[in-house]
């Protein structure tokens, strides 16, 4: 019932509200990734089918990402617990039941409301499909080692295409895993990465033709990071990341340790008195998250930044059952390979996040599913005394719990936009597949009046537009323009003009010359207008104002509203001969 609760929880809220930045972009990407020719993550191809498929409906894609992710944890979790348990002949309902309640904390990754796909819901896709693969794989040649090899192969290939960052990591600490636990084979290793290659050469000829102009993408977008200043240099993300929980976050994660450990002491005791307990604590477990996807509470838990950190209070709990109630030599009873995927679940949330300009530990968060599965193995002399997961039921209340609380916050708090999802009222289609969005009446204006204005300019579905705003790929979506250079222009850093002005150099002289400009004057993030010039068009002069309008306040992050301006080409020609000048002179 909890596991169902929070799902339909999602995805009723998957028609709610739309972030004009991160978000969009994304969706700018996944609709038609082909005309970008520089690119680090290729996540916009994995996801282009789904894209197709759904007929771009922006609600379906996130609901879409919401079920593939939950599959996967799902799958992940019931993998683990067969292997922590493969004597258990009884209690296959508690297994699914409690595999599947673990698996929720999969979900956490939407804890921002950013549930567009996106590198980020790649990046722990990939990773849960490779710990499948872990999970099923062995020594010896079977049927069920050769698709864990196989899927080990799949799901490097998913991490290569989201972040090769991630990727790298997942190979080193994969290959340390294979070696600790004794089930490497070099033949079966060679299959893995037979698959992973084979997909990736597939990829770069789909992608791009050749091998060759693929790497020459790769290099490009590196050398574009570096550009920018964002943080993302070999340097920077080569670093030790801490963390600082505030003394609420503390109490929090002791209480639901607590709590934790209560009811599943009730569980395990043969005494009615300890049954009653555990049924208590455990429907009050479910009874915060009802109430919490059920609409019945608005607060948010207010824990900062590092309230991910939350999930502790229910691996600690798992570990400290194993210590207390697995036997006199608890440890005694798990293997070195499942020790050995254990430190391996550990270190994956920083596998996933490895390569990011955020924290680690606050963007690990979103892949704290396997540092609950890490807990959970310490349950493994557990389960062999009970033959049966059932007593692990209040651990998967416990960690649906803590899901809700976190999803609660991205709801109510959704990443730059300025009200709760739940108080969205406003019904608007926006982009060129017409997606039907519930809107804050403030940000449906906003789409409105520029669509309007758009359209009453004679702009067409698929005219090229340079967004010298630098945050409104989503307006350029809403509007159906083909954004350039970057599926997001975006501005703010340090080398954001030099990266648009790369970015450019890379599109023909004709697109770059009929392309429409939006404008936004003063803008906190504006790309300067320079830009233009160094591309040979004479930005304001040759262009014509075809439309104006008002941001609305929050939108990119920001409470002031402002203007923005959408200019067309006049002498489209000039441009492109003074583009084409310019870049002739280059080569020289």
């Amino acid at each position: 019932m909890a596991t169902c609760t929070i799902l339909g929880w999602l995805l009723k809220y998957s028609f709610y509200g739309i972030d004009f930045t991160d978000e969009s972009s994304y969706l700018v990407w996944i609709s038609n990734p082909f005309i970008y020719s520089t690119s680090v993550t290729q996540f916009g191809f994995v996801y282009y089918p789904l894209y197709i498929i759904l007929g771009g409906d922006i609600a379906e894609l996130r609901q879409a990402n919401i079920i593939l992710t939950f599959v996967l944890g799902w799958g992940l979790a019931y993998t683990y617990l067969v292997a922590l348990s493969p004597e258990l002949k009884r209690g296959r309902l508690g297994l699914h039941v409690t595999a599947a309640g673990l698996a929720t904390s999969s979900l956490i990754l939407f804890d921002t409301w950013l549930a567009t796909p996106s590198y980020n819901s790649l990046a722990l896709q990939s990773l849960m499909v490779a710990a499948i693969g872990l999970l099923l794989a062995d020594k010896g040649i079977s049927v069920k080692s050769l698709v864990g090899w196989t899927t080990i192969g799949i799901g490097g290939w998913l991490a290569f295409m989201a972040k090769p960052s991630t990727a790298v990591a997942l190979a080193v600490g994969m290959l340390v895993c294979l070696l600790v636990s004794r089930k490497f084979s070099f033949r079966l290793f060679l299959l893995a990465a037979a698959t992973a290659m084979g997909l990736l050469l597939l990829s770069a000829l789909l992608i791009d033709g050749s091998v060759s102009s693929f790497a020459r993408r790769l290099q490009l977008g590196v050398d574009f990071a570096r550009l920018i200043g964002g943080g993302h240099t070999v340097n920077q993300i080569l670093r030790i990341d801490n963390f600082r929980l505030r003394t609420p976050g503390q109490l929090a994660i002791l209480s639901i340790l607590v709590a934790a450990l209560v009811a599943i002491w009730g569980s395990l005791s043969e005494k009615p008195k300890g049954a009653i307990v555990s049924v208590s604590v455990s429907f009050g477990f479910f009874a915060v998250t009802a109430l919490l996807a059920l609409g019945q509470v608005h607060k948010t838990a207010g824990l900062g930044e590092f309230e991910g950190l939350l999930i502790f209070g229910v691996v600690l709990a798992a570990a400290l059952t194993g210590f207390i109630f697995g036997g006199p030599k608890p440890l005694k009873s798990i293997s070195a390979a499942q020790w050995a995927t254990a430190i391996l679940f550990l270190g994956m949330p920083h596998i996933y996040a490895f390569g990011t300009n955020r924290n680690y530990w606050e963007n690990g968060a979103w892949a704290c599913i396997f540092w609950v599965l890490a807990g959970i193995t310490l349950l493994r002399p557990v389960v062999r005394g009970r033959r049966s997961w059932s007593f692990a039921l209040p651990l998967a209340l416990a960690t649906q719990m803590v899901t809700a609380i976190l999803l609660q916050t991205g709801l109510e708090q959704p990443q730059r936009q300025t009200q709760p999802l739940r108080l969205n009222e406003t019904n608007l289609e926006i982009g060129p597949h017409r997606s039907a969005l519930v809107l804050s009446a403030g940000y449906a204006a906003y789409i409105a009046d520029a669509v309007a204005a758009a359209q009453s300019s004679g702009f067409k579905f698929g005219t090229p537009v340079i967004d010298l705003s630098g945050q409104s790929p989503g307006i350029l979506y809403a509007i159906g323009a083909e954004s350039i250079g970057q599926a997001w222009t975006i501005g703010g850093y340090p080398g954001s003009l030099k990266l648009a002005k790369a970015a450019l150099e890379h599109v023909a002289c004709e697109k770059v010359a009929a392309a429409w400009i939006l404008f936004e004057p003063g803008g906190p993030r504006s790309i300067p207008v320079e830009l233009m010039s160094s591309l040979g068009a004479a930005f304001p002069e040759a262009y014509q104002q075809a439309g104006t309008w008002r941001t609305a306040a929050g939108a990119g992050g920001y409470d002031a509203r402002r203007t923005q301006e959408l200019y067309k080409p006049t002498a489209p020609s000039e441009a492109m001969s003074a583009c084409q000048a310019i870049r002739a002179k280059e080569m020289k």
